[in-house]
C-alpha cells in the first residue's frame, strides 16, 4: 500500500468490481422474472456477459502489452459506464426485454474483458518483486471485498426501489472506478520500440496499416500462446484453473431456481450472493497473510478440496440455515484457490508477456464458465439443479487429488508450497 499507483488499482479493482457482481443481481433476477423462472434464459445472458472474455479479452491483453496500459483501462472503464448506464434507462422506462438485457450484458462484459487483465498486468508492475505475492492477493481482495458490498446495497435496492435502481448504482460504482483509472501514472513500456520492430510505424496507408495491426495482433497472441506451451508450470496452473471454474464456479444460471427451490425469492437470492462475497473477501484475505511455502501448500490443498464439496453442500442444502453457509464456504474456497492460482502465474511469468498472459488465464476460466453456464442453464430445464451442483462439485474433488498426484508441478505446488523451479520465464523460446 506504500506505491501510490497500487492505492489506485486497488481502488479501481472494488469499484468495477463492485459494480459488476450488483450487475450480476440485478441481471439474474430481472431475466429470471422477465422469462417466467427459465434457467435457459438466465442461462444465455450469464454466457453473454462472460463470453467477452474468451473475444475481446486476448484482444485486450495483446493491447495492454502493447500500448500504455493505463490508456487501456481507462478506455475500457468508459465503455462500461456507458453499457451500465443504457441498462439503467431501458428498465426504469420499463423498456427492457431479455434480449435487451443480453446485448447489455455482452457490452459491459467487453468493458470487464478490457480492463480485468491489464489491471492485473499493472498490478504486478506497480509494486517491487519482493511484494508481489500481497499484490497480488491485495488486488483480489478489493475484487472480492466489492463482491459482497455490490451484492449487499444491489439487494437493498434491489427490494426496496427496483432493479433499475440496482443498474444506476452500477454505472455510478464503474464512474468512480473510471475516476480512479485517471489517476493512476503513466507507466514506463516499450511500446514505441515494440512498434518500430513490428513496422507499425505511421507511414503506411489506411489498408496498409489494418493489416498490419492484424498481422502484429495474430503474432502477439501466437507468441504468448507458445510461451504458455513451453512453460510446464504455467500450462498446469491454467488447466487446472479451466477446470476448477468448469465444476465449481458455473452455476450463476442456477441461483435464482435454487433460491426457489429453498423457499425464498429475490431477498434470498440476494444474500446467497452477499454470502459467496463474504466467504470470497475471506479466503482472499487469508491468501494475502501466506508468507510460509508450507501455508501455501497446506491452503491450495485445503481450497482445492473445498471448493467443490462446497458446491456439493449448496446442492444438498434444504434451508436458508444451510445455504447461506455452504455459500460462505463455496466463496471462501473459490477465492482462495483462484488467489493462490494467480500468484503463482504473476510470479513466473516475464513482464513483456504479462497482459497477455493474465487475459488467457481470464480467457481459460471466463470462458469455461460462460459456457458452463449456459449448459446448466439448458439442463436445468430437465434436471434438477442440485443435481447439476452436487455432481460437478464430486468430480472436481476426484480430478484435483488426481491432478495433484499425477502432475509434476501441481504436486510440488501440493506438498512443497512452490513450483519445481521458481525462475522467471524469459520468453526466449519464442
Amino acid at each position: 500500500m506504500r506505491s501510490v499507483q497500487f492505492r489506485w488499482l486497488f481502488a479501481n479493482g472494488f469499484f468495477s468490481t463492485g459494480s459488476r457482481w450488483a450487475l450480476v443481481l440485478a441481471r439474474g433476477w430481472l431475466v429470471h422474472d422477465l422469462s417466467g423462472g427459465s434457467t435457459a434464459a438466465v442461462g444465455w445472458v450469464t454466457f453473454a456477459s462472460f463470453i467477452p472474455f474468451v473475444v475481446v479479452g486476448p484482444i485486450a491483453g495483446a493491447m495492454a502489452d502493447r500500448i500504455q496500459r493505463r490508456r487501456v483501462l481507462i478506455a475500457g472503464g468508459m465503455f462500461g459506464v456507458l453499457g451500465a448506464t443504457v441498462l439503467a434507462f431501458a428498465t426504469a422506462l420499463d423498456l427492457a426485454q431479455v434480449w435487451h438485457v443480453g446485448v447489455l450484458a455482452f457490452a459491459t462484459g467487453s468493458a470487464q474483458a478490457i480492463t480485468v487483465p491489464t489491471r492485473q498486468a499493472l498490478v504486478a508492475t506497480s509494486v517491487p518483486r519482493p511484494h508481489l505475492t500481497n499484490a497480488v492477493a491485495l488486488s483480489g481482495l478489493s475484487q472480492h471485498g466489492s463482491r459482497l458490498a455490490g451484492p449487499l446495497f444491489g439487494a437493498a435496492f434491489l427490494s426496496t426501489l427496483g432493479v433499475s435502481a440496482v443498474f444506476a448504482v452500477a454505472a455510478v460504482l464503474l464512474a468512480v472506478a473510471l475516476l480512479c483509472a485517471f489517476q493512476v501514472g503513466s507507466e514506463v513500456n516499450e511500446a514505441s520500440r515494440m512498434a518500430t520492430e513490428t513496422g507499425l510505424t505511421g507511414d503506411q496507408g489506411p489498408k496498409g496499416a489494418v493489416a498490419a495491426a492484424v498481422m502484429t495482433l495474430s503474432a502477439d497472441l501466437k507468441a504468448a500462446l507458445r510461451y504458455i506451451g513451453a512453460d510446464r508450470r504455467l500450462l498446469t496452473v491454467i488447466g487446472m484453473v479451466g477446470v476448477h471454474c468448469s465444476l465449481t464456479m458455473a452455476f450463476d444460471a442456477m441461483l435464482p431456481a435454487l433460491s426457489d427451490k429453498v423457499g425464498g425469492s429475490e431477498g434470498l437470492y440476494g444474500s446467497i450472493l452477499i454470502a459467496l462475497g463474504g466467504g470470497a473477501l475471506v479466503g482472499t484475505l487469508g491468501v494475502s497473510q501466506i508468507h510460509k511455502a508450507s501455508t501455501r501448500a497446506a491452503s491450495f490443498v485445503a481450497t482445492g478440496i473445498a471448493s467443490g464439496l462446497s458446491i456439493v453442500l449448496l446442492g444438498v442444502a434444504t434451508s436458508r440455515n444451510l445455504v447461506l453457509p455452504a455459500a460462505v464456504l463455496a466463496g471462501l474456497s473459490q477465492a482462495g484457490y483462484m488467489a493462490l492460482s494467480a500468484t503463482l502465474v504473476q510470479g513466473v511469468v516475464a513482464d513483456k508477456f504479462r497482459g497477455r498472459v493474465m487475459s488467457f488465464y481470464i480467457m481459460i476460466a471466463a470462458g469455461h464458465m460462460a459456457l458452463l453456464n449456459l449448459g446448466f442453464g439448458q439442463i436445468a430445464e430437465v434436471v434438477d439443479v442440485r443435481v447439476l451442483l452436487v455432481v460437478p462439485g464430486l468430480a472436481w474433488v476426484v480430478l484435483f487429488l488426481g491432478f495433484a498426484l499425477t502432475l509434476p508441478e501441481a504436486r510440488s505446488v501440493s506438498f512443497k508450497g512452490r513450483f519445481t523451479y521458481e525462475e522467471q520465464s524469459t520468453g526466449d523460446v519464442v
